[in-house]
């Protein structure tokens, strides 16, 4: 797989993850009313007591998230040992049982109800092998996202972190919609989450980006009332694309 980064870069990016974290129900982006969930539930209304694998995911709130609120029954996919252990703390932190593969996501034959990979593919030099791989593992339904390049918010990434940057690629819509549909789903690309205001971690800290910073923690915690389910290009954290086999 041509990743731009590999798994000694995740082992030590999780080495000093707080995994004993404890979601709060009201949590206004992964709570039970949360509008991530809002977001699934708009796409994937049906969703309790199937298996939802999530490729990349350690130290998923997402799929913790979905877990506990949703009743699925969470995969995580990693190549990252650490990740994998703090993935492990942080659900039983949470009281939720989840199972764990480790090792090259090519690797792995099982097929499950829906896959799904938040963050992953915009590391990947090219979609095809990826995506591909990921249609042959789902069998009815694949939800992913990565951080919305395409928003106003992309100024202020380039400016104050631009090392972190460079470890993204922006795919154009079409690329990932024909490789989907040429495996036999739908793929419809969307968005949703609050305002991209800055992107973490910080690399040239300085008395703007405390601004953003504070500016990003209040515009989530909008989301309790604000319908961030639905989204924006030029706004919105997330791009996202939903996928439906045929």
């Amino acid at each position: 797989m041509a990743d731009l980064t590999n798994a000694a870069y995740w082992d030590q990016w999780w080495q000093t993850a707080d995994s004993s974290l404890v979601l709060s129900s009201r949590d206004p982006q992964y709570g039970k009313n949360g509008w991530f969930l809002k977001f699934i539930d708009r796409h994937l209304p049906h969703l309790r007591g199937t298996v939802v694998a999530e490729v990349g995911g350690a130290m998923s709130y997402r799929l913790l998230s979905l877990a506990q609120h949703r009743g699925v029954v969470p995969i995580v996919i990693d190549y990252s040992a650490a990740g994998l252990e703090k993935t492990k703390e942080l659900f039983a932190a949470n009281g939720a049982e989840v199972r764990t593969i480790w090792g090259d996501f090519f690797d792995v034959k099982e097929r499950f109800d829906v896959v799904t990979n938040w963050g992953v593919l915009e590391h990947q030099v090219k979609v095809g092998p990826f995506l591909r791989h990921c249609c042959e593992m789902a069998t009815a339904a694949m939800i992913f996202g990565m951080p919305n390049m395409l928003s106003y918010g992309m100024a202020g990434w380039n400016r104050y972190s631009p090392k972190s940057l460079g470890w993204h690629i922006c795919h154009p819509d079409e690329s990932i919609v024909e490789v989907c549909e040429d495996a036999g789903f739908t793929c419809e690309p969307t968005f949703f989450g609050a305002p991209m205001i800055c992107m973490t971690p910080i690399e040239r800290p300085n008395r703007a980006t405390a601004a953003l910073l504070y500016a990003q923690v209040w515009a989530d915690r909008l989301g309790r009332v604000l319908p961030y389910q639905f989204g924006a290009r030029k706004i919105s954290q997330t791009r996202a694309f939903v996928c439906h086999r045929h």
